[in-house]
């Protein structure tokens, strides 16, 4: 009743009208067709505007018009031309004759006009044509309302002109049965391009086929935008008000006259949705109930849209489409209450298991500390409190280093990863000697028992709940006296070990839990975008997945480069030796930079490298990636305008000088020194533009110094920086590049 009353209320403020309204122009772009061909526009069009060179036009053109379309045998002629002011009195007297020779075939037009605010009397005023006009043709209206969206959407075949009510020119053009007062809606899937149209000039002239108007119904009326008779419709915006008639006499001859139930059929359908979904998705865990929710909600549009296609009716489908979330809403929120009901059960199961545990914890002679898998303390008993000189309620939640500096160490040393049960040497719970740190500095050594405990998974109503997988257990006492000669020895060796298998781990942990799933990520993306299964459908998903793409590839040159900064560190990089060609290295990097968007264009980009350099032995790769990293600064800490040059040159001391000059902002004194720190970002507003973690110089740094080479970095704030590679003599070949190159 809720949810009704909801779509009741949204229907009666009028919120569900615009969704109706949008979804009933996407169905008439769906259902597109063709014009029956039965009426002709006449058309005063821009060129029959500039042949005939004056306007308004005497009305003995119209009078001509007219003769010409009696002799070409045309059925019914409206004329949608204002004819209630006098003209020249042989212009007048030739219109009149001209409706006398076509025997009651013409239909001329009347409308009701609201005048201006300062109009004295009466502000309505209903427009008809003159008497001697009308003695002899039919009179219709052309009045139109707009839908409250402002659109034309609506015609009706009777309308309040004059005295008493007019037919609409439409309806009379149509036939008696159109002469009603029964409003419909325009059929806008009718394709106004296939009304075929004649300008008013080649009539005149005599400028058409024969036969072409033989039998047809005829609209003379203004479609120049210039003559403003241009009224706002669905689908294409604007339509002048001849072509406007002629959807709605095609509404009709085509039995396409749409009609609406409203909420005659919109409410009742709308709580049968509501009883059938909630029933639907109370039943099914929610992402199927979801899948259920918006293919209902297609099916209910696609039945719309079969139902308009067969017959002129448009169903008001917005509050059937609002019923279905709403309904899932309600569905999913019994669904939570009653997993809320069962967590509190859960709860107090594991308070009571918990008060268990803590009693035997309280009562050991031994120190006892258990972490969850995050490191965090969960429980430290009075003797470990005793151990280790902090209370309980200060090491709850903080991490276990923050207390047992060594945990972590210790855990790895006696029980290896993914094995609960046995360490190095054996059991796990076979106690080990050992010393850590604890409040106040000093070092105790102390009988140290690691273990895990794996928790079975706990059945939530009909939901199995894993939880933290390992609780890392610290069971030990005191032997400080014992021990206390070998502490420092052994603090050493710990931190030290700690520290190697920190890192190692980082390492490994970086590149299995990083880069596997970043590869697929990024081969996923790019076989969406490259639509290896098909077209990616709306357009739109297909500029997610560049940025996906991008984005996951950005990522991965970061992770990449953190790798190489921790083999660099460890001394584990080595660098591919081999002979290549400096020139043509450094003319690829040119080529990739220059295909970088806007470097030509707000940039003065250009290479200079002269013949003749030697060949250089080392890794191409990372000197290409150096040449690459120093490109890419130069192109974001320059401004528009800015010159960006790439050069190398043979120094007299036998070093090949590669440089990359630009005159962009340049770097400030104070940061110089840390330029090539790992990590390292200038700050200020503009360098943090740019995106980066601040390894690119630390590696290019790193790189250089690998081949033996030097690395500089010259630079004045608001002036520009040049920054020098120098590859040793030693590294250089006798042979030599060909040709130099400028760009």
């Amino acid at each position: 009743m809720a949810i009704l009353t909801m779509i009741a209320v949204l229907d009666v403020a009028g919120i569900l009208g615009p969704i109706d309204r949008a979804l009933m122009d996407t169905r008439f772009r769906v259902l597109d067709r063709p014009a029956s061909g039965d009426i002709v526009i006449v058309q005063i069009d821009p060129y029959s505007l500039r042949e005939l060179d004056v306007w308004p036009w005497p009305r003995r053109y119209h009078a001509d018009l007219i003769d010409k379309l009696v002799a070409a045998d045309v059925r019914e002629i409206a004329i949608d031309i204002d004819l209630s002011a006098r003209s020249t009195e042989a212009d007048d007297l030739a219109l009149a004759a001209a409706l006398t020779r076509a025997h009651n075939r013409i239909v001329l037009p009347a409308f009701r006009q609201t005048a201006a605010p300062e109009a004295r009397g009466s502000r309505i005023f209903d427009t008809l044509p003159r008497p001697e006009f009308s003695e002899h043709a039919q009179v219709g209206s052309i009045n139109v309302s707009p839908a409250p969206d402002g659109l034309i959407r609506r015609m009706s075949g009777v309308h309040s002109v004059g005295p008493r009510p007019l037919p609409a020119l439409f309806a009379l053009l149509a036939g008696p049965a159109a002469i009603n007062d029964t409003p419909f809606y325009i059929d806008y899937g009718i394709d106004p391009n296939t009304i075929p149209r004649i300008s008013y000039v080649d009539v005149l002239r005599g400028n058409f086929a024969a036969g072409q108007l033989a039998g047809k119904t005829v609209i003379v009326g203004t479609t120049a935008a210039e003559l403003g008779d241009t009224l706002p419709v669905p689908v294409y915006r604007s339509m002048a008000g001849p072509a406007i008639q002629a959807l709605a006499f095609e509404s009709v001859r085509q039995g396409r006259a749409i009609q609406t139930f409203g909420s005659a059929l919109s409410i009742p359908v709308s709580a049968l949705v509501v009883v059938l979904f909630t029933i639907l998705f109370a039943r099914r865990r929610w992402r199927l109930a979801v899948f259920f929710c918006f293919t209902a909600m297609f099916g209910i549009e696609a039945l719309a849209i079969a139902v308009q296609a067969i017959a002129p009716i448009a169903l008001t489908t917005a509050p059937w489409l609002i019923a279905a979330p709403l309904s899932l809403l309600f569905a999913l929120s019994g669904q939570i209450e009653t997993q809320a009901r069962q967590i509190l059960e859960q709860r107090e199961t594991i308070a009571t298991r918990r008060a268990l545990m803590d009693s035997m914890v309280e009562n050991s002679f031994d120190g006892i500390v258990i972490a969850d898998h995050g490191g965090r303390i969960q429980v430290m008993n009075k003797a470990a409190e005793a151990i280790l000189r902090c209370s309980a309620g200060e090491a709850i939640g903080l991490s276990i280093d923050k207390i047992l500096p060594d945990a972590e160490e210790l855990a790895a040393k006696f029980l290896p990863s993914g094995d609960a049960e046995t360490g190095q040497d054996g059991d796990a719970r076979i106690p080990r000697e050992c010393t850590m740190e604890r409040r106040g500095g000093d070092r105790v050594a102390i009988e140290l028992t690691v273990g895990a405990v794996d928790l079975a998974p706990v059945k939530l109503g009909r939901r199995e709940v894993v939880p933290e997988r390992v609780y890392r257990t610290l069971t030990f006492r005191d032997i400080s006296e014992r021990k206390a000669t070998q502490a420092a020895q052994q603090l050493a060796v710990k931190e030290a070990l700690a520290a190697n298998r920190a890192k190692t781990e980082f390492l490994a942990n970086m590149s299995h839990e990083l880069r596997t799933p970043l590869n697929a990520i990024i081969g996923f993306s790019d076989t969406i975008r490259c639509e290896v299964f098909g077209p990616v459908n709306p357009p739109r998903y297909g500029q997610y997945i560049d940025d996906i793409h991008d984005s996951g590839t950005h990522l991965l040159q970061i992770i990449s480069d953190i790798l190489d900064v921790s083999r660099i560190e460890l001394g584990q990089f080595e660098i591919e030796e081999q002979e290549f060609d400096p020139a043509e290295a450094l003319a690829s990097c040119a080529k990739i930079a220059a295909g970088w968007p806007g470097i030509g264009e707000r940039r003065d980009y250009s290479v200079e490298l002269p013949a003749g350099l030697p060949f250089v032995r080392g890794d191409e790769r990372v000197i290409k990636q150096v040449v690459i990293n120093l490109l890419s600064n130069a192109f974001k800490y320059s401004r528009d305008g800015d010159r960006i040059v790439l050069s190398a040159k043979l120094e007299e001391q036998g070093t090949l000088a590669i440089v990359v000059k630009d005159t962009g902002i340049g770097i400030a004194p104070q940061n110089m020194p840390d330029l090539t720190t790992a990590f390292y970002q200038v700050e200020g507003a503009f360098a943090r533009e740019g995106e980066g973690v601040g390894l690119g110089l630390f590696l290019c740094s790193s790189y250089v110094k690998l081949h033996g080479g030097e690395f500089s970095i010259d630079s004045e704030l608001d002036a520009g920086t040049t920054v020098t590679v120098r590859l040793p003599a030693e590294r250089l070949s006798l042979s030599s590049s060909g040709a130099a190159v400028s760009a």
